[in-house]
C-alpha cells in the first residue's frame, strides 16, 4: 500500500502505525487502516517485539517520474516516517525507480545513469523535498518491456539491495 494522505488527521494516524511497526508491534497480515490506527487490543498487534520483529532499514520506494508532482502532504508524511525512523535509530534509504522512464539517455543506455543530468536533478529535487542524502538514493529501471536479464539493469537493482543489507548487518 503506497501513501495515501485524504487528510492531516488520515496522515498522522497513518504515520503513527509505521511507527508501530518500525517498533514491530505490527504483526505480519495487518491491514493499514487510515481510518484508525492499530490498537493494543488488535490481534495484529504484538505486545513483545523481538528484534526479528523490528525494522532493520527504512527503505522508500518512489517512481522518478512523480517526484515533481508528490502533493505537500505526502512530502510531510515521507518526513514525518523519517522522522520517526531516526528516532528509532533505524538507517535508511530511497529507491528511485522507472529512471529509463525519465530520461532518453537512460532508456537508450542504462549505463549512462550516473551521467544523467536529468536524474540527477530527480535525485536533487527529492532529496531537497524529503531529506534523504543523495548518497542514500539508489535510481534503478525497472524490468517491465525486456524479455530476458540484462546485467546492466541487474547491477544497479543488485547495488542497491547489497548496500539495503549493509545498512540492515551494520544495526544488528
Amino acid at each position: 500500500m503506497g501513501l495515501e494522505c485524504n487528510s492531516n488527521r488520515h496522515r498522522k494516524v497513518y504515520v503513527k502505525d509505521i511507527k508501530q511497526a518500525m517498533k514491530g508491534h505490527v504483526k505480519d497480515g495487518y491491514t493499514f487502516n487510515p481510518e484508525r490506527k492499530i490498537s493494543k487490543e488488535d490481534q495484529y498487534y504484538n505486545p513483545a517485539p523481538t528484534a526479528n520483529d523490528k525494522v532493520h532499514v527504512l527503505v522508500c520506494v518512489v517512481d522518478a517520474s512523480a517526484v515533481s508532482q508528490m502533493s505537500p502532504k505526502a512530502i510531510e508524511t515521507l518526513q514525518d516516517i523519517r522522522e520517526e525512523a531516526s528516532d528509532l535509530n533505524i538507517p535508511q534509504m530511497a529507491i528511485l525507480t522507472k529512471i529509463d522512464l525519465i530520461c532518453p539517455e537512460i532508456k537508450n543506455d542504462v549505463k549512462n545513469v550516473y551521467r544523467s543530468k536529468i536524474l540527477k536533478k530527480k535525485m536533487e529535487e527529492f532529496s531537497a523535498a524529503v531529506g534523504y542524502p543523495m548518497n542514500s538514493i539508489f535510481p534503478v529501471k525497472n524490468y517491465h518491456e525486456e524479455i530476458n536479464f540484462n546485467n546492466d539493469i541487474d547491477s544497479l537493482i543488485l547495488s542497491a539491495v547489497r548496500d539495503l543489507i549493509n545498512l540492515g548487518q551494520s544495526e544488528c
